[in-house]
């Protein structure tokens, strides 16, 4: 059985995956590298993404129809695009096997195998856990702040160790009457 069965699905999932990771600052320069525009395009079932991914300007992702004129294309059915973007599919193999279907400049089209270790976490985690990239990016925000007030608290206690052993020492030293 298909994974995808229409094209609102891929965009709800694997689209908004991507949107979400190219569209994240932290993730600003690695879509940036591609340096052009790119369009996924999904055959069973039919769908397209239009990525625009250009130095210096925030990436835009469009579904279905797009104005934007990609420089390269790469086709495969709906089962493909979702093993590519969970790292599982290699672009070379599905390639040479009529999996994908590439039009356009192959480094461009190779310039999208590092977005696959950004994007696949985050798609992997939407898949399994079925939490939504925002909910991931806020489960890990949360993370850190846990992480940060654990250390603060840990530098208090030592200040106030060394407070309490200088004041332990200063006792020592105050002659008694």
């Amino acid at each position: 059985m298909a994974h995808f069965s229409s094209a609102d699905e891929i965009y709800a999932s694997l689209g908004a995956c991507l949107k979400a990771a190219a569209t994240d600052p932290d993730n600003a320069c690695d879509f940036q590298r591609v340096g052009t525009i790119v369009r996924l395009e999904t055959v069973a079932p039919k769908a397209q993404i239009t990525m625009k991914l250009e130095p210096d300007q925030p990436a835009e992702v469009e579904f279905g129809e797009s104005k934007l004129r990609p420089a390269a294309i790469l086709a495969m059915p709906g089962d493909t695009a979702q093993g590519f973007w969970l790292g599982e599919v290699n672009i070379i193999t599905a390639l040479a096997k009529g999996k994908m279907k590439a039009q356009g400049p192959v480094a461009v089209i190779l310039k999208l195998v590092p977005l696959v270790n950004v994007v696949a976490p985050l798609y992997r985690l939407q898949q399994e856990g079925g939490a939504s990239s925002d909910a991931a990016a806020e489960e890990e925000v949360a993370v850190e702040e846990v992480a940060v007030e654990d250390e603060l608290a840990a530098e208090e206690e030592v200040v106030v160790e060394d407070e309490f052993v200088a004041d332990e020492a200063a006792a020592e030293q105050t002659p008694q009457s």
